[in-house]
């Protein structure tokens, strides 16, 4: 008999064809999702797993013994780990923010009259029009093309700030090559941007698959609502991503009836991110003393028990709360001080695929964080390290005046363009 190996799991998922939640009923799964139209899904992990509530009799009988036990409610548990690539998690990121990748944004000449760039302040410097009124926004990946300069063209930039008039002045990252105003470009987000809304909040929910190919058996996990995730970005290693799912119920099969989804997309072949390859700003100011970062979303899903039926009612999602540690090498005051004088600050962190000027990149910003700790221990010999968890918070600022978001996090991926 065929003994199951882990290289030989498919996990594959659709979304289905609402968020909706049926309090008394369940979709009948051949319909909605249905079997075609599904993804493969790169992973390290799933956990996911139907589990019980169980009940044991407290009944005291002379034979001493216990004579009943009881299946309760069900739900769906666990979460799918991965290494974090552009595009493969799109959908995941958009269910836990609860919102809609926006469309990217596009502007040339017409907009903004010239452009001239200085490497030495890392700015570009536009003689007419807005660009946060355009669309922009601080995180940003943007490309130019039609400039004279054609290192400046076709190179990701990751917007830092603006100012200047009108927000003519755009901070980037990398340094742009110094040149003259140019009266013939296009300046143009690449990929989408993500942020948690301040409403018309989505919900989103998934039937997920973990086919055994060796077996030909699988598991179909049902309405499973993402509840949060969880981003690892290592000095040294590849950034990974977790996702925390629970669901309703679970079906499986084998043999003719297996897989539950026929013809799904192949995986994405894109890039592993890496922070190492990218750049990392607290309050604007490039760090290069972090030994790692993280951060979490958690919207704590719960389900209820109800009479009368086996399965939960609703999965319900609570607020966005993200927190996250930032570990660094202790250099001076400055992280400490962020922490002893409550000071909000920001922090942005640019992750690329490869060390090319136009690699496949994200960006991950939190633009007003409160650090709930600063500890450094005097311990060996060599570097000494500080640990500062945070919490990250609704950013209270003019949106239209400094081109940052009104929300807790933001992300741009180059790869995501529908």
């Amino acid at each position: 008999m065929t003994i199951a190996e882990g290289v030989s799991g498919q996990l594959t998922y659709k979304a289905y064809s609402t968020g909706v939640i049926s309090s008394n009923s369940q979709p009948t799964s051949s319909s909605d999702p249905g079997a075609s139209g599904a993804q493969i899904l790169r992973r390290v992990s799933s956990t996911l797993n139907l589990s019980k509530d169980t009940y044991q009799s407290n009944e005291i009988i002379s034979h001493r013994q216990i004579t009943d036990f009881r299946h309760g409610i069900k739900r769906v548990q666990g979460a799918i780990a991965g290494e974090l690539s552009g595009l493969t998690y799109e959908e995941f990121f958009e269910a836990a923010c609860r919102g809609t990748w926006a469309a990217a944004v596009t502007a040339t000449v017409t907009d903004f009259t010239s452009v001239a760039a200085d490497n030495a302040t890392s700015k570009f410097t536009l003689a007419g029009g807005n660009p946060v009124t355009k669309g922009f926004r601080v995180g940003m990946v943007i490309q130019f093309t039609g400039l004279s300069d054609t290192d400046n063209n076709t190179k990701n930039f990751v917007i830092k700030s603006f100012g200047g008039s009108n927000n003519r002045e755009i901070t980037v990252y990398p340094a742009p090559d110094s040149m003259t105003a140019d009266t013939t470009f296009t300046m143009a987000q690449v990929g989408r941007r993500l942020i948690v809304p301040s409403s018309s909040h989505v919900s989103r929910k998934f039937g997920i698959e973990h086919y055994r190919q060796d077996l030909d058996l699988h598991q179909f996990f049902t309405e499973c609502r993402c509840g949060g995730f969880n981003v690892q970005l290592p000095a040294t290693g590849m950034s990974t991503v977790d996702f925390n799912f629970m669901g309703r119920d679970m079906e499986t099969a084998s043999g003719g009836s297996s897989p539950f989804f026929t013809s799904p997309t192949a995986a994405t072949t894109s890039g592993i991110m890496a922070a190492v390859n990218g750049l990392l700003l607290v309050q604007s100011t490039a760090v290069g003393v972090v030994t790692g970062l993280n951060m979490q979303m958690n919207l704590n899903p719960t389900s209820d028990a109800v009479v009368g039926q086996s399965y939960v009612p609703e999965i319900f999602l609570g607020r966005a709360n993200v927190t996250g540690q930032v570990t660094a090498l202790f250099e001076d005051a400055t992280m400490i001080n962020y922490f002893k004088n409550e000071t909000e600050v920001s922090i942005l962190a640019y992750l690329t695929a490869t060390s090319a000027v136009d690699s496949p990149a994200m960006t991950l910003f939190l633009p007003r964080v409160k650090f709930g700790g600063a500890d450094v221990q005097m311990s060996g010999e060599g570097s000494q390290p500080i640990t500062m968890p945070f919490q990250a918070l609704l950013y209270n600022g003019t949106e239209a005046t400094t081109g940052i978001a009104a929300t807790t996090f933001q992300m741009c991926d180059t790869l995501v363009t529908t």
